[in-house]
């Protein structure tokens, strides 16, 4: 297949275009804004109107939280409207080729913990800038395949790491602090909420998720129910506590934990995993990355990528 990649040089984005190429499929990557801005819809439609593909992955987002919190306009701007001109213009081809939508599991707001695992058909609650901007992205992409009849696949996925990940992201984030607490000689470590249960999934196990979501929806786009949504998550959930405990262990170091309130979010939800059962319905995909392998594989990476001691929030 040839598919379309809104965001290949992001994180996420990156590893889809190497999980593609692997499997035979020719990959036409869109990178930062200056490739493509994905706001401005007459620029979308005519790259997506040249690419004659069979099928688009629509990934280029704001995708930091805290950069959605404070800037909401922009990412709303990104997000919704990327998400809107996309489809649009997959819309306006004579023959529409599905369309992968990367949503987020922020959709769902803070979780009832009562309610977990949380599958596809749980409360749309986004409270913040970040899940609002990606409920809305879900809602006008929605609304104009349903009007077109644009096969359409939403993807909630649920966190993940991996190796090129941004330093701000917590795995990353906590591994740099590891190592320059290491080479300090220093047995402790800033955090923030560490006791928050997170379902994390191995970015490498998510793209191929994608991967099978694609091929499905190009096999089988006149059979698909619009649009199909899944979760991308491994179901099961640990405490960052124990993401530093195996970061530090990995290091060969023991580290204590420094509560620093500016770290601290009091409005965490306790606990947040999904259920991908209707992934693995589809496309037969499990999560097959341990953890162990993830936090090895960003500790490695962190290490090439890091010279200083300072580490940024997470």
């Amino acid at each position: 297949m040839r598919i379309l990649v809104t965001g290949a040089t992001g994180f996420v984005g990156r590893w889809l275009c190497l999980e593609l190429a692997a499997n035979g499929h020719e990959v036409i990557p869109t990178g930062d804004r200056a490739d493509l801005d994905v706001t401005d819809p007459a620029a979308v439609r005519a790259r997506v109107a040249d690419a004659g593909v069979d099928a688009v992955a629509h990934l280029a987002a704001v995708s930091f939280a805290p950069e959605a919190r404070d800037d909401p306009d922009r990412a709303r701007a990104v997000n919704e409207g990327g998400a809107r001109n996309v489809v649009a213009a997959v819309a306006a081809l004579a023959e529409p080729t599905p369309v992968l939508l990367v949503s987020s599991a922020d959709v769902y707001g803070p979780p009832d913990p009562a309610a977990l695992p949380l599958t596809e058909d749980a409360p749309l609650a986004a409270d913040q800038p970040y899940g609002r901007s990606k409920l809305a992205a879900e809602q006008a992409a929605t609304e104009l395949a349903e009007a077109h009849d644009v096969p359409l696949v939403i993807a909630r996925s649920f966190n993940h790491a991996g190796p090129g990940q941004r330093l701000v992201f917590v795995v990353p984030a906590i591994a740099s602090r590891i190592i320059a607490a290491s080479k300090l000689g220093e047995g402790a470590i800033s955090a923030g909420n560490v006791d928050v249960r997170r379902d994390i999934g191995d970015v490498r196990d998510v793209v191929r998720a994608y991967r099978l979501l694609l091929e499905m929806a190009v096999e089988r786009r006149g059979t698909l129910a619009q649009p199909l949504v899944v979760n991308v998550a491994t179901g099961r959930s640990v405490t960052i506590r124990s993401v530093i405990d195996g970061l530090a262990r990995l290091a060969g170091i023991e580290v204590a934990i420094r509560v620093d309130p500016m770290l601290v979010r009091p409005d965490d939800p306790p606990d947040i995993r999904g259920d991908a059962s209707r992934l693995t319905a589809a496309t037969g995909w499990s999560p097959r990355i341990p953890l162990a392998t993830t936090l090895a594989d960003v500790l490695a990476d962190v290490r090439t990528r890091t010279s200083t001691t300072a580490a940024p929030n997470a």
